[in-house]
């Protein structure tokens, strides 16, 4: 049955990634060419076209963006650009401000409103939606950086001459990136992309630039994360198609780097998921070749992070029964994976086209897991994915990364153990299996995280119901006979790994202590809550090894040396990394030997 799974999911993955665009190529090959006509439109035929741009402290690119809009080979009497800042707090609205007085001597409609609070891009778009969009009969969606080629508008224009189109974008062209394989990805999605046209039935497009038909555009949900791929699900239909323009090049100014690439894929795998419901809701609306396309595609990438997610548990599961074909599967992705992180951690630029192919296609089915994970987490505010600090990005995404690797083996190889222990705790007393508890995550200059961290239940189900919060005690007479061993042997602390893939906590980190004990401890501990200023609480660290469990406020106060030199230890990335590996060994031991409380 567990190899079944596997083979299953296999095939499902061969046909998304290989087959599929094989089978569009066949189809392509037999369909009526797509041939769009190049005479050039009268002024009457021209139709108006409104570029709308949400904009987040772009003061950096808007000024490039206005110029290469004000450089279209297009009637600039047929054309407005509408920018919307959204809660912008550098000198974004000076900049398009200086550069929309020269667009208006060049007789260019451009405006700009501003939003005082940062609402979310779907929010600020929806601003421009609902005041200009009935001025045009085209709207074009754009992200300020990305330029597009000059005869952009115009391709657009002749596209929807055919009155089945509704919505056209173009081949986009990312900054060519450090590691390659996003070059490779895009490559692959323009093809993909193009064959798709040739049958009518393109069901996504680059968010860097797409156009709709003025009528078809409708102001979306705030919490909507993919806007470009609902815009255009709610426009197609039997007899309406989304049109791939070969002569429009969209050009990406910014460069993601590797951490930055996988934020923005967490990101995208939970648009991936949250735009099922939109698929399976509108899809009697679509003709048989868009209903192919968006099954083999958008479909299948949605589920597959967990579908691979499912036949990395059953591979695992067999490996630990001694599989020997399992065990040997599971060690060389281990092994590839390691590579990868070995390269990410020293920076190497040599390229291993294979290995970092697979790593990549890992990685990012990895960040669509979590995004699926943290869906509810992605509300309105949205930030430039490049922003992220550049001081702490190596250890960061380093940390990160072995978080997430840590979580989700730790999560498969030891589900049979969390499973076996569930029966020994239902067996062994009242009560269920998993309790939450509240406590307090990291803490940043502007707000503190309360998380629940989840635990195997070692206590009485009432064991507060009398005293409220207390620190457990040696010989805690609240402890079950099945708990004393699971907090002996820490197995009661597995269940954290879904925290740790969640985001709310790292492997290693200072403890999270419960709210209730906080005041107290702050009062009677100095500083005490400096200790996870800008860091994740964690399973383990290198307090919880030395000290073991807090049985009171003394306990704590010997702890917060052991905290802050782990802090300290970030502040230079070999020395972080040869504690993060000394606390790892050290906690493998003290579950090994027992040596819990």
């Amino acid at each position: 049955m567990l190899w079944f799974i596997i083979i299953f999911v296999a095939v499902l993955f061969i046909y998304h990634h290989f087959i599929y665009p094989k089978l569009l190529a066949m189809l392509a090959a037999k369909a009526p060419q797509q041939v769009i006509d190049d005479t050039p439109l009268s002024h009457r035929e021209t139709p108006s076209i409104g570029v709308f741009i949400a904009a987040y402290n772009e003061a950096d690119y808007i000024e490039e963006k206005l110029h290469n809009l004000a450089s279209q080979l297009y009637p600039n009497d047929k054309m407005g650009i509408h920018i919307v800042g959204d809660g912008c707090t550098d000198a974004t609205a000076d900049v398009v401000k200086r550069v929309s007085a020269n667009l208006h001597e060049q007789f260019i409609y451009c405006t700009y409103d501003e939003i005082a609070v940062n609402a979310g891009k779907v929010n600020a778009l929806n601003t421009l939606i609902k005041r200009y969009r009935d001025e045009y009969d085209i709207i074009v969606f754009t992200d300020v950086s990305a330029l597009m080629s000059v005869n952009c508008l115009e391709q657009v224009a002749k596209s929807m001459v055919n009155k089945d189109v509704v919505a056209v974008s173009g081949n986009y062209l990312p900054k060519s990136s450090v590691h390659g394989c996003l070059d490779k990805y895009w490559q692959y999605q323009n093809a993909v992309r193009r064959l798709e046209g040739q049958l009518g039935a393109v069901n996504g497009f680059a968010g860097a630039m797409f156009a709709m038909r003025a009528e078809k555009v409708t102001p979306l949900l705030s919490k909507t994360i993919n806007d470009d791929f609902v815009q255009l699900v709610s426009a197609l239909g039997k007899e309406q198609c989304a049109s791939f323009n070969d002569q429009i090049a969209i050009i990406e100014c910014e460069q993601d780097n590797q951490t930055q690439d996988f934020s923005r894929r967490i990101r995208i795998g939970a648009g991936n998921w949250q735009q099922l419901n939109t698929i399976f809701k509108r899809v009697n609306q679509f003709s048989l070749a868009q209903t192919f396309s968006f099954f083999s595609n958008k479909v299948l990438r949605g589920v597959m992070p967990v579908m691979l997610f499912g036949a990395l548990a059953a591979l695992t599961m067999l490996a630990v029964l001694g599989d020997i074909a399992a065990q040997l599967l599971l060690g060389s992705m281990l092994f590839i994976n390691l590579i990868g992180v070995i390269k990410a951690m020293f920076k190497w630029r040599t390229a291993l086209p294979l290995i970092d192919s697979v790593n990549y296609v890992i990685t990012s089915y990895l960040a669509g897991l979590i995004g699926i994970v943290s869906l509810s987490r992605y509300k309105t505010a949205w930030r430039r994915v490049s922003s992220s600090k550049p001081g702490v990005s190596m250890i960061a995404f380093c940390k990160r990364s072995i978080d997430i690797i840590g979580a989700v083996v730790g999560l498969t190889l030891f589900s049979p153990i969390i499973m076996l222990a569930g029966i020994a705790i239902k067996l062994d007393s009242k009560g269920g299996v998993i309790y939450k508890q509240l406590r307090v995550g990291r803490i940043n200059e502007d707000r503190t995280d309360l998380i629940y961290v989840y635990k195997l239940r070692s206590m009485r189900f009432d064991a507060e119901k009398a005293t409220g919060a207390v620190w457990a005690q040696g010989n805690d007479p609240r402890i079950t006979r099945v708990g004393r061993f699971l907090r002996k042997t820490r197995i009661d602390e597995l269940p954290q790994f879904w925290n740790v893939l969640k985001g709310d906590m790292s492997l290693i980190g200072p403890r999270p202590e419960r709210p209730s004990f906080y005041t107290k401890l702050e009062r009677e501990i100095p500083y005490f809550i400096q200790r996870t200023y800008g860091i994740k609480p964690g399973i383990s660290g290198l307090a919880q090894v030395m000290n073991g469990y807090d049985e009171s406020v003394e306990d704590v106060r010997n702890k917060i040396a052991w905290d802050y030199s782990y802090v300290l230890s970030m502040s230079r990335f070999s020395t972080w990394l040869k504690m993060e590996c000394d606390i790892l060994f050290k906690t493998i031991k003290v579950v090994v030997l027992g040596k819990g409380q």
